[in-house]
């Protein structure tokens, strides 16, 4: 066994599977009873100018933003501001419109409301364009009964939450993270919704292979789900201003690894720094099970509480199997979640986007050997 610390073997792996892979950059970061146990980065920031990635390197963090957003609406619960059984169009009443004035919040977090589908129009400017595309939601017509099903809603989740939040509580969605979660953990400089332009330089540009969703027949629910005219690599708008600055609560959530794990890591035990943003309680509600079957959009079984995903005990994936450890993946080989049991929270960030198989490779190994590193069951 390595008398290497955990920080030291977890740097020489990640700067070995940087150096394997053209173009890769590579933050890991993992918090252990409210302290900093691992904030290790390797590899590139920017595959053409050669830029090292840095512990203060911004990265676009795909779904994983969506536990970023899962976790406001909880706060805004916990404050009374909201109710996960409130109907959506008791804040935005124009979201009723077109059969969806039974969609409550639980709907929308436990991916069941119905409209998972973008407007056939999508593109690049509509999604960066907030106040557009709160008026697309608006039209939008379940194509199920909202309940009945749970579909991933790769895209609407993140608008119909954060302009719910918006009208609950009267902040922008953007503000409502930097006021109540990022001042309160240390991390103003490391998360954002809608970077400013200072924070540009530290961004880091993605790079890699076509994902796998353009090789999905056309007709398939996830191609309108996730529409080929927004995804990663085959739009550069990714990697501009235009895109960083926009506030899309589903998956450009940009920020570091540590404030990601540092945020899941607020929400049990003792917190971090003595900050727990979640009382026992509603960290309790928030993550019990509410969803345990077929998704309607990707096909495969999913388990889901309020808004995260649940680790999965007949699969070895990066929450270590574990039920009772909650988080979000992101495309790439990325995740961020909380073991509670273990009062254990991890992250992994990149921006070499890769094939399902090798990005899910990414989070579970790193995850796995940190775990390992630390003696954690």
């Amino acid at each position: 066994m390595s008398t290497e610390s955990p920080q030291a073997q977890i740097q020489q792996w990640l700067d070995e599977w940087s150096a394997s892979r053209d173009g890769c950059g590579l933050q890991v970061a993992a918090y252990l009873r409210g302290v900093q146990v691992i904030n290790a980065c390797s590899g590139t920031a920017d595959p053409f100018s050669k830029t090292p990635v840095s512990e203060d390197t911004l990265f676009i963090a795909q779904s994983c933003t969506k536990g970023v957003t899962a976790t406001v609406i909880h706060l805004l619960v916990q404050q009374g501001k909201l109710s996960y059984d409130d109907k959506v169009a008791q804040y935005w009443p124009e979201f009723a419109a077109n059969g969806k004035d039974s969609i409550t919040i639980h709907h929308v977090l436990c991916h069941t409301a119905g409209i998972p589908l973008m407007p056939e129009h999508t593109d690049m400017a509509l999604i960066c364009d907030w106040n557009s595309m709160i008026r697309e939601i608006e039209q939008l017509t379940p194509i199920w009964e909202p309940g009945s099903k749970s579909g991933y809603h790769g895209l609407t989740f993140g608008w119909i939450l954060g302009e719910t939040a918006a009208r609950a509580d009267g902040r922008p969605f953007a503000r409502i993270v930097q006021e109540e979660i990022c001042k309160p953990l240390g991390i103003e400089n490391e998360l954002y919704f809608g970077a400013p332009p200072e924070a540009e330089s530290r961004i880091a540009k993605i790079s890699g292979k076509e994902l796998p969703i353009a090789l999905l027949p056309d007709d398939h629910l996830m191609k309108k789900v996730l529409p080929l005219r927004v995804v990663p690599i085959r739009n550069p708008e990714w990697n501009e201003p235009m895109f960083h600055q926009a506030v899309i609560p589903a998956v450009n959530g940009i920020l570091t690894a540590n404030a990601l794990a540092r945020m899941y890591a607020s929400l049990f035990g003792d917190g971090v720094d003595g900050m727990r943003i979640l009382n026992p309680t509603h960290l309790q509600e928030a993550t019990h099970l509410q969803v345990d079957q077929r998704d309607e959009i990707m096909q495969a079984k999913t388990s889901l509480s309020l808004g995260y995903v649940l680790g999965n005990a007949d699969n070895a994936d990066a929450m270590g199997g574990k039920p009772h450890a909650f988080g979000y993946t992101g495309i790439g080989g990325m995740i961020g979640f909380a073991d509670p049991v273990n009062e254990f929270s991890f992250a992994i960030l990149t921006n070499r986007m890769t094939n399902a198989r090798d990005a899910q490779a990414t989070d579970t190994w790193f995850a796995n050997k940190v775990r390992e590193l630390l003696h954690l069951q």
